[in-house]
């Protein structure tokens, strides 16, 4: 009865410490893309995010990210013959999916305006640029902290349409103050 005790005690105790690994790896786990990302932001990277209320235009230091609104966008459209309004994903591996600097060029060349507009903080520092600002989408506005709502009420009120109807496309062209179309590839603006 001893022998089993002891085996039973060992393996209780192996167990035990199983467990306690397990929960140790998957609690210094986070799960990027859900959210924000801005509770994963480190106190200096937060210090560098701004919620921004003035005009877009007048934006010249391009060292922070500008937390902005629908209506800032909106203003910046209505000031601008041709606009991009490009909804960033920083870690997107997707052909679909470009750096900053590669749109800005291309639409440069066709006498277009270009804002870059993310969707989550994660690995948004290290796109930041001195040739262009990055704005964030203010979520505190919209009460959620759900990625995919926060998205989906910031451009429905910009294009007219939520994000399935245009297929996700992540490039939305604006012409005179009005929406035009959604462009999935960069290539085709």
């Amino acid at each position: 009865m001893r022998k089993f005790l002891l085996k039973s005690n060992k393996a209780m105790k192996g167990y035990l410490l199983g467990t306690f690994l397990v929960c140790l790896v998957l609690s210094s786990c986070q799960i990027s893309g859900l959210t924000s990302g801005y509770s994963h932001l480190s106190k200096v990277e937060k210090e560098r995010v701004i919620n921004y209320a003035g005009k877009i235009d007048s934006i010249s230091n391009y060292s922070y990210v500008y937390n902005i609104t629908v209506e800032q966008i909106k203003e910046y459209i209505l000031a601008h013959k041709k606009v991009i309004v490009y909804n960033y994903t920083p870690f997107c591996k997707s052909p679909f999916c470009v750096p900053p600097f590669l749109l800005i060029d291309r639409c440069k060349s066709k006498d277009i305006n270009v804002l870059i507009v993310s969707n989550i903080y994660d690995d948004l520092f290290m796109h930041m640029s001195k040739s262009y600002p990055l704005f964030m989408i203010n979520t505190k506005k919209y009460k959620t902290k759900w990625r995919w709502k926060y998205i989906e009420s910031f451009y429905f009120p910009l294009i007219g349409h939520n994000q399935e109807e245009i297929n996700y496309a992540g490039y939305h062209y604006f012409q005179d103050g009005v929406y035009i179309k959604s462009f999935e590839n960069f290539k085709d603006i």
